[in-house]
Order: C-alpha cells, then structure tokens, then sequence
C-alpha cells in the first residue's frame, strides 16, 4: 500500500452538517473555562493554558463521533510529513504491509531503536505531540549518553478496520525492526499511549501466547524494555470511580463506548484486546527485561491502571508503576501538543527507565 493509497474514512451529509452546532458548543466549552480556570483545585491543570486545552479537547471528544474527528485531523503519516519539513529532517517511510506504514525519527542505525505505537482510542492519528515527544526524548537520552532511534507506526484507524488489524499491523512493526540487520532484541523496546499501550500489551501478549490469526514473532532473547503509558487495557463502556474526575483530564466516560465499539467491532473481546482481564499466569512468560506503566494522577482511567499495574506485576515481576502528580491522561505527548514547554513527571521517568536499560 502506497502513502496515497492509505484508507480515509467518509462521513454522511448529515455528519458534516453536525460540525456547525459541534464547533459552538466546543467554543463554548472553551469560553467556560476560560472564565472558571483562575480558581482551579490540585484535581484541575497546573496552568490555566493547560486547562483550556484539556477543556476543549474533552468537549470535542465527547461531542464528536471517531469517525468526525478522524475526518478533520490529518492522517498519522501526513503529520509526520509535516514534522520532517519543519525540522528539515529527512523522510523515511516504510510500507510494512496489512495497511501499515513505518516512519523513522532519528539514526535507524542507532544503538537502540524504541517502536512506538500512538494512542487516540484507535481511531485518532498521532499528533504533532507524538513527534515532539519522540524527539524530546532523542535528544534526551542522547545527553545521558545512549543513542536510539524511534519507529513510528501508522496503523489503519477504526472503523475503517477493527481488531485483530491493528494489533497484526502492530507485530509486523516489530518484526520489520527486529529484522534488521544485527539487530539484537535486546537493543529493541517498545511503547506506547493510551491504546497504543493496549497494542503493546498486545504485542507482548502475542510474543508469549500467539494469537491465532497473527503469524508468530521468533526471538533469540528478551526485548530490551516496555514502556505503558496511561494504557486503556480495560474495553468497558464505563470507567470507574467517577470521583476522581473533576475537570483536569482529557477524556470523559463518554469516549469509552464509541471508541471501544468502532474498534472491536463484531468482534469478541479477549485477552488480547483486555489485558487487564487475563489471568496473573498469563503476564509471566512476556519476553522482556522490564516493564514501566505510567498513569496521570488527575486521570479518569487511574484507577482502572492501578489495577492493571498491580495484577501485571504479580503475574510478571518486573513492572514498575508510576504517577504523575496533577498529570492528565498521556500527559506526555499532549502537553506537548499544546505548546508547553515544561516536562512532565511521567516524560522524565519515561526518559529515566530507558536511560538505566538502553545500551
């Protein structure tokens, strides 16, 4: 599949007609909090800037369908694009097939490469925030000495395709780095954001447990790391512990049933697509050295994560779980996004994890 030939979604006249009404109440919703974010609680964004961005994402999230925001935002692989034009860097796209697209960020031939899966509730692209974020922590890790390269994937969104596509385009990302040439698996991590955690949960639990339409991946050892970022690895239509919630997140439970069913679709959840609701044994042949997972403290999914965390580590051991104070959900990549320049709890440990485990 060639990058012009990736699928784009269409929506009825009727679903472009509803932007008007969704642009005002959007606005609105951002006017709101404008006016109410001087007085904000240790539950609410450090900044006021912060907490319109979250305002405004959460409104538009919850008052569009996946389909209508995927229609307005560019795909993952033109933002890319755009990433390489602005930093002058050059280009370097891979067809890896199944409809999935490769893009290397930084010296392929560095001593580590981190595969990186985007979140978006399976039906948002990357943003600028994940190239930003991508890039951060490139030149980061380059000043502590370690030298690695990010592969980016783009995978098709729903409900363009649902699962098990995205999580066999997810392997093949894998397998192409690990076939590179003397490449050692040690020298190869992963990770991911919101359901970009869910597909490295996924691909992990690929590599111990085959799923059965996905070709298996062989290894001659452990990957070197994984890291989870705010990983949805719970499909329900609800979240729970609501008074958590108060304002200083991204998402609202409204995401939970439109983004989870596009992505499923008429298929059956499992292990694979939850992997919060597998069996502690199933964590413990994973093959790799250590795991981190990270959730924001101000995060309407945290108590669902902790749980996760909790059972992986018994099932696992080596998993470390940390929160950001005041952090949203993937804090990481969407302050960035934003514009903010000041780094996040989460980003730093991120950046420590791999520092200690990268050759």
């Amino acid at each position: 599949m060639s990058l012009s030939k990736v699928s784009k979604v269409t929506l009825t006249l009727q679903e472009k007609l509803d932007f008007f009404p969704a642009l005002a109440s959007i606005l609105l919703a951002g006017f709101y909090a404008l006016l109410t974010g001087l007085w904000r609680t240790e539950r609410q964004a450090k900044t006021l800037f912060l907490h319109l961005g979250y305002a405004v994402f959460r409104k538009a999230t919850a008052r569009l369908t996946p389909s209508q925001l995927q229609y307005v935002s560019p795909p993952s692989h033109k933002i890319y694009e755009i990433y390489t034009k602005k930093t002058g860097a050059s280009p370097q796209s891979v067809e890896l097939g199944n409809g999935a697209l490769g893009h290397w960020i930084g010296d392929r031939n560095a001593d580590n490469v981190l595969v990186w899966y985007h979140g978006g509730g399976f039906g948002l692209p990357a943003s600028m925030g994940h190239f930003k974020f991508y890039a951060q922590l490139i030149a980061d890790l380059k000043a502590r000495g370690k030298s690695v390269a990010v592969f980016s994937l783009t995978y098709t969104l729903s409900p363009i395709a649902t699962y098990p596509t995205q999580l066999r385009q997810a392997v093949e990302c894998l397998r192409h780095v690990l076939a590179q040439p003397n490449r050692s698996p040690s020298t190869v991590f992963m990770g991911g954001d919101s359901a970009g955690g869910n597909l490295v949960g996924g691909v992990l639990s690929h590599l111990a447990h085959p799923h059965p339409e996905i070709k298996p991946v062989e290894l001659s050892s452990n990957l070197g790391g994984a890291v989870l970022v705010a990983p949805w690895t719970l499909l329900d239509t609800e979240f729970p512990d609501q008074e958590i919630y108060h304002g200083g997140d991204l998402i609202t439970q409204a995401v939970a049933h439109p983004w989870s069913s596009a992505y499923l679709g008429k298929a059956t959840r499992d292990y694979y697509t939850d992997l919060s609701t597998a069996p502690v044994d199933w964590y413990s042949t994973f093959p790799v050295e250590s795991v981190l997972i990270t959730g924001g403290g101000n995060e309407i999914m945290l108590p669902i994560i902790q749980d996760f965390a909790a059972k992986f580590k018994e099932g696992f051991g080596k998993v470390e779980f940390f929160i950001g104070h005041r952090e949203c959900h993937v804090a990481p990549v969407y302050n960035l996004e934003l514009g903010s320049k000041e780094k996040t709890e989460q980003g730093k440990k991120v950046e420590a994890f791999f520092t200690e485990l990268m050759v």
